[in-house]
């Protein structure tokens, strides 16, 4: 089941708070939350619920074992089998094919490969687990005695498929008890609202362009990039688009889960992108990864090549998304040792332009190696001219026309104009004047994205993948 779906958005939500709402009690609510967060899973994935269950019970069980006893070196082995545990779950799932194939080819073997079905979001959830076990042995999160807690904070719906990846000790009060007020209900929907119109009417309307562009039967160099263009904009629009419903939804039902995304496309070179993109997934690798090994302090050239290949890796078995990520590990490196530095030395205004431009083309080129999961090479090709006869055509030039007014409100909505224009309103009208605008602004975005998805074909987000 996804967000952007009428069956969720009419009957599955509504569903939900009337039985979520109606109830007084807290344990009574916590259970309404565990059995539709479980029917949510389990309605695209009906098997692979159970193992979801078994994580979280193998890693209940080892939160108590590291609990119950002060001895460091046994608390060290049950963090370790705990890990184990989870990357083993998750390497057989995701990455044994991966590895049998490579294997194959690098030494012209034919071991069988396994074909086995990735469960959805697999990748999201096994991360919380570990960061539960991780923060209970590094003592900063208190153990679970409640296996049903546990579960809720695992399974809970909003976050469970695609993120953002929240932390145990960050909602670890939350999961005793949790105050709605109308105004917390009212932000959550309107944020809701927002992410919805933005996967709906934004990113599912790039995917369209992208297909008709990469469908021409010539190949141009405007169509290359003009897709590349389009695909980091409904990339940006699908992910935050879910970020934003995810963290909506966890409003309405009394939760606060930390940002996912603060605007990367204004950010002035791939250090400050990476501090705006995706921030959930890049705290996990920085506080459990890049400091452990050493962080700044010792050898940081390799702990951020050996994050920025783990990250690549994360995103999925295939050599494109390992060389998209060791791509920014070298630029990040590249930044802190040349490219900051330089930029001290110019005007900041100079600066500040130069930073931009080469952001947007590394962050584009960055999400065509993304992309193009087969051809690579050729395709990286295209967008530099090699074996293109022509800069672009009349097809092109056609359905970029047809998507100019799209091209340009994605740009708008990427970038703070529309918040910042709200905080000006919204300080100088009367609050109760505020919530009817809001509301309204509600019905318009659910309205328009529910026309947009009458009739529409299944279109899961881009990191259910992942």
């Amino acid at each position: 089941m996804v967000f952007s779906n009428l069956f969720f958005l009419y009957v599955f939500l509504p569903l939900l708070m009337l039985a979520y709402f109606i109830l007084k009690n807290n344990a009574y609510r916590r259970g309404v939350l565990v059995a539709f967060s479980l029917l949510f899973y389990a309605w695209g994935e009906p098997v692979c619920v159970f193992l979801m269950i078994g994580l979280v019970a193998a890693d209940y069980l080892f939160g108590r074992l590291i609990g119950s006893t002060r001895v460091q070196s046994r608390r060290k082995l049950w963090l370790t089998l705990a890990i184990v545990s989870n990357l083993g779950v998750l390497g057989f799932y995701k990455y044994l094919g991966f590895l049998t194939e490579t294997v194959n080819a690098v030494f012209s073997v034919t071991i069988p490969v396994v074909s086995v079905s990735m469960p959805i979001g697999i990748s999201f959830f096994t991360f919380q687990t570990m960061s539960y076990v991780i923060d209970v042995y590094r003592e900063d999160a208190d153990v679970q005695k409640s296996f049903f807690r546990l579960l809720l904070y695992v399974s809970f719906f909003p976050q469970l498929i695609a993120g953002p990846i929240v932390r145990y000790k960050d909602i670890e009060a939350q999961l005793e008890s949790r105050a709605v007020p109308a105004a917390q209900f009212n932000d959550g929907l309107f944020r809701f609202a927002q992410g919805l119109a933005k996967k709906a009417l934004i990113a599912d309307s790039c995917a369209t362009v992208i297909n008709a562009l990469y469908g021409l039967t010539d190949v141009t160099l405007l169509s290359r990039w003009a897709g590349a263009v389009f695909f980091t904009l409904q990339l940006y629009f699908d992910f935050s688009g879910y970020s934003d419903m995810a963290i909506g939804l966890g409003r309405m039902f009394g939760f606060r889960f930390l940002e996912n995304f603060s605007y990367p496309l204004v950010s002035k070179n791939a250090t400050e992108f990476w501090r705006r993109w995706h921030i959930s997934l890049g705290t996990f690798f920085r506080d459990y990864v890049y400091i452990p090994l050493g962080g700044n302090r010792h050898d940081q050239q390799r702990n951020i090549l050996v994050v920025w290949f783990l990250t690549g890796l994360w995103h999925g078995a295939a050599w494109n998304f390992i060389l998209w990520g060791l791509y920014y590990a070298f630029l990040l490196m590249f930044e802190k040792k040349v490219l900051l530095g330089w930029f001290k030395k110019i005007p900041s205004l100079l600066a500040s332009v130069i930073g931009h431009a080469y952001t947007v083309f590394i962050t584009v080129f960055g999400f065509a190696i993304f992309y193009f999961d087969k051809g690579l090479f050729k395709n990286l090709g295209y967008l530099f001219g090699i074996g293109i006869a022509s800069g672009t055509d009349l097809f092109t030039n056609s359905i970029l026309l047809d998507n100019v007014l799209l091209l340009a409100a994605a740009v708008l909505f990427a970038v703070p104009v529309v918040p910042k224009l709200w905080s000006l309103v919204e300080n100088k009208i009367p609050y109760s004047v505020g919530r009817i605008l809001k509301t309204a602004v509600v019905v318009v975005l659910v309205g328009a994205a529910t026309v947009r998805l009458v009739g529409n074909s299944y279109s899961p987000f881009l990191y259910f993948r992942f």
